[in-house]
């Protein structure tokens, strides 16, 4: 009975809080969305294969990370897109189909792709983000509100870790209320050359 007493006695699960590149103290009131995609052009011959990439800047609204790599007569495209509305990630990938698309009508190149969501754009719940900024203000850090591009899984808030990584990352790991998850990565999605990996991937 007292296991029992003592199991029903304890805490609520500390709240999990990813690290941000943005500002320290930056509480963030929604994340990015973040959308995969892949694409293959095989042209006829090698000399064919355009010396300059396929994809340009990211459309309006948006981030873009691409990695492209030619093999012989293909060139194979692997890109993650990023923006903070849901309408904005969608405009962005059209542009992105219609511009792979126009490369390969241009090329008379055939033209294989794919795309799946990784993450939606995922607004902060008011009570958690409420109180986290509460935390760190009375921890004597400065709070601010506003999105972040870092994308974030379900259930976690973003805060921005600045140039008072240590300081925050110490307020954190000594809070209960506070479970401090993942280092906080670049605007950009691609580390080290490799994607992030993410799971449930809902196909586009």
């Amino acid at each position: 009975m007292g296991q029992a007493r003592g199991l029903l006695g304890a805490g609520p699960r500390p709240a999990a809080v990813r690290p941000t590149p943005d500002s320290a103290g930056t509480v963030a009131t929604r994340s990015a969305g973040l959308v995969e995609f892949r694409a293959k052009l095989s042209f006829r011959d090698a000399e064919e294969v355009p010396a300059g990439p396929t994809l340009g800047g990211p459309p309006p609204g948006s981030r873009l990370s691409v990695v492209e790599t030619d093999d012989g007569a293909t060139r194979e495209i692997l890109g993650e897109i990023l923006a903070l509305s849901e309408a904005d990630l969608g405009r962005a990938l059209e542009g992105v189909l219609r511009s792979l698309t126009i490369a390969a009508a241009l090329t008379d190149a055939v033209l294989e792709t794919s795309a799946a969501r990784l993450e939606p754009v995922r607004p902060a719940p008011a009570g958690p983000l409420q109180a986290l900024a509460l935390d760190v203000l009375e921890a004597g850090f400065p709070v601010r509100f506003a999105p972040t591009w870092t994308p974030l899984s379900d259930g976690e808030i973003g805060l921005g870790v600045g140039n008072s990584e240590g300081n925050l990352r110490a307020f954190l790991d000594a809070h209960s209320s506070w479970s401090m998850v993942g280092p906080g990565g670049p605007s950009g999605v691609f580390s080290g050359g490799s994607m992030r990996q993410h799971s449930g991937k809902e196909e586009l």
